[in-house]
């Protein structure tokens, strides 16, 4: 229908000042987080403790928002049209504290989109060696079980792809010595900055690569389905939207079907879809509502929006 091309076409607007907006926010959530971490252990160990823990996993949930950004800027979703604007902007506001170079993350990522489900699919390639369709998901104990020896071989392979030099590498660690370590040193001295220095690391270098397997574990299924939508899955569950995929990361199959929406349509182009197309789309959309579900099609609208994560 006429109105449904005019809403989807609408839904693929960029929005420059939208995105710069919440990769600002992403920024200065961090040394916020790191900062109340610090003033906690002033008042106990105990709570500084806790806080520590706590700001350790929302770090690195905020550095998992960055990358799900730079994948933004990967399809120009930050300016179609000002492309070198969308490259250096996503440069230095998500790939520099990520340590992911723009360029060989998009070459890697587009051949997925172009490949995806043929042997050629770099995705389905690191399904395979990692067997991550044959992850447990019947409990927590089992998930974790089998997560835990898959994290190294993972964690070094997404930085093949992504950090192809020294110098990206060493990215991550300038951002976090110039916005987290430097300030607390100047306002409150050495011991300050080692510790914000230390709950960025444990973000970084725990909690981000967790986050981001847990994620991108969920977003595919290869072995059952033949075709884009159908091995495509979508993740709703509170949990997963607020903690897993920030900033709508989660609406993977829209994002597969029309890669040119930007993160700021995609839940729109969601219900534009559920309503001009329940039975196609709305019942054989692949959901999962919980990080340690199988995904299941035929789900309601109110299903992939509403349901709470465990």
């Amino acid at each position: 229908m006429p109105e449904t091309r005019e809403l989807i076409g609408e839904a693929h607007r960029t929005r420059l000042p939208i995105t710069v907006f919440v990769a600002l926010v992403d920024h200065v959530s961090i040394p916020s987080m790191v900062v109340t971490t610090v003033f906690l252990y002033g008042w106990s160990v105990s709570a500084g403790i806790a806080g520590t823990l706590v700001a350790v996993c929302l770090v690195g949930r905020q550095l998992r928002a960055m990358e799900c950004l730079v994948h933004e800027a990967s399809h120009f979703n930050w300016s179609r049209r000002r492309r070198q604007v969308n490259d250096t902007l996503a440069a230095v506001l998500c790939g520099w504290p990520t340590g992911i170079r723009i360029g060989d993350y998009r070459a890697s990522h587009l051949f997925h989109h172009g490949r995806l489900g043929t042997d050629e699919d770099p995705d389905r390639q690191r399904y395979r060696e990692l067997d991550i369709e044959g992850l447990d998901r019947s409990s927590l104990a089992s998930f974790v079980r089998g997560l835990v020896p898959r994290l190294v071989s993972y964690q070094r392979g997404w930085l093949r792809a992504t950090a192809a030099d020294p110098v990206s590498a060493a990215m991550p660690l300038l951002w976090a010595l110039l916005t987290i370590a430097l300030p607390a040193f100047l306002l409150w001295g050495v011991a300050s900055a080692a510790a914000g220095l230390a709950v960025w690391a444990a973000a970084h270098f725990l909690a981000l690569p967790v986050l981001r397997f847990i994620a991108e574990s969920s977003e595919h299924s290869y072995t059952d389905a033949d075709t884009v939508f159908d091995s495509t899955v979508t993740n709703l569950g509170r949990l997963q939207r607020w903690l897993i995929h920030p900033h709508s990361d989660g609406y993977h199959t829209v994002h597969h079907l029309w890669p040119g929406t930007p993160h700021h349509g995609l839940r729109t182009l969601h219900q534009i879809l559920l309503q001009a197309d329940p039975d196609g789309y709305g019942n054989r959309l692949r959901v999962r509502t919980r990080i340690l579900s199988e995904p299941s099609p035929n789900r309601s609208s109110q299903s992939t929006t509403n349901t709470a994560d465990e």
